[in-house]
């Protein structure tokens, strides 16, 4: 059983197995991981290890668990010390629940997250019968100051993944000499700047892409309400919940104001139905397509198609 003293010491490597499911085991995963419940799966004997050690600021778990659940109490949660969890497998796979999502780890996947925020861990066995993973938590949430966004972020890397697992096995292999003598020990703050450049990256994508996602919505609230008169910033705003000057920069930053995006698709609409009718008066059309006069309407369609409105019908 790992110690109140053992938690506290550094540079120390405990290796501790375990053939049941007893009351050891389970205030041992609370003390390393935080979870207290322990729900698994076994079709044989209960085989299970771990190698762990505190190093600076950091506590670095090697486990190999069978397949199961591991659970956190509501209660523990609200009073875990603020920390961040760096985790990956090496053998067979395992899914984070987290307070608002769950994220799956294997292959090149890594999870990094609030460890305030863990709620259960599902483990999936590999070819041994068992889920083996690396644990690296850091007490220090300032290195991480704007870096991670929300709870957690999922990062594929087969560098960053190999990194940590190298990081892993030479502390556990050398952690109880004097680590100096092999390394420098930078090696720490290697990693920590290693993971926060692939957490800025990867935010910066993510905006790229919500932004995208987000002025395509827009352009097609606007075209399915092109016939409205009072299409503009303070009704697009309040309808996608965003304030106008956000509004007003998705489109400068595409090259296009919303002004003009709107008008060129009241001009399209317009232009499509003089095409396809002869019947319907031009100052119908110029209403249905949301302009408020037909002469705003005729400066507007010349300026764009070089023609006039008459001559498409």
């Amino acid at each position: 059983m790992i110690k109140q003293n053992e938690l506290s010491d550094v540079n120390v490597v405990i290796r501790t197995t375990y053939n049941r499911i007893d009351g050891e085991f389970q205030s041992d995963m609370s003390a390393l991981v935080g979870v207290d419940k322990c729900d698994f799966m076994l079709d044989g004997e209960f085989r299970a290890a771990i190698d762990w050690i505190k190093y600076n600021d950091m506590r670095v778990c090697s486990m190999a668990l069978p397949p199961g659940r591991l659970l956190r109490e509501v209660v523990q949660v609200a009073g875990k010390a603020p920390c961040i969890v760096m985790t990956a497998v090496q053998n067979g796979a395992m899914r984070l629940t987290l307070e608002h999502g769950a994220f799956d780890v294997g292959g090149e996947r890594i999870v990094v997250f609030d460890a305030r925020a863990l709620l259960s861990i599902d483990m999936m066995a590999g070819e041994d019968g068992r889920c083996t993973f690396q644990w690296l938590e850091l007490s220090s949430m300032t290195d991480f100051a704007g870096a991670l966004k929300g709870e957690a972020a999922s990062i594929e890397s087969v560098s960053l993944r190999e990194y940590m697992q190298f990081f892993s096995r030479f502390l556990l292999k050398y952690g109880n000499s004097h680590i100096s003598d092999y390394v420098d020990v930078s090696i720490r703050q290697n990693i920590v700047e290693m993971l926060k450049t692939f957490l800025r990256d990867q935010t910066a994508r993510s905006d790229g892409g919500n932004k995208a996602r987000l002025a395509n919505d827009i352009i097609e609230y606007i075209k399915k309400n092109i016939d409205n008169h009072d299409l503009g910033a303070g009704r697009i705003a309040r309808q996608f919940n965003i304030s106008q000057r956000k509004l007003y920069k998705i489109f400068e930053e595409s090259g296009l104001s919303l002004r003009d995006t709107i008008l060129h698709y009241r001009l399209e609409a317009a232009r499509k139905e003089l095409a396809s009718s002869s019947e319907k008066k031009i100052i119908n059309i110029a209403f249905d397509s949301g302009f408020n006069d037909v002469s705003t309407f005729y400066r507007n369609f010349k300026r764009k198609y070089g023609y006039s409105p008459r001559s498409s019908q």
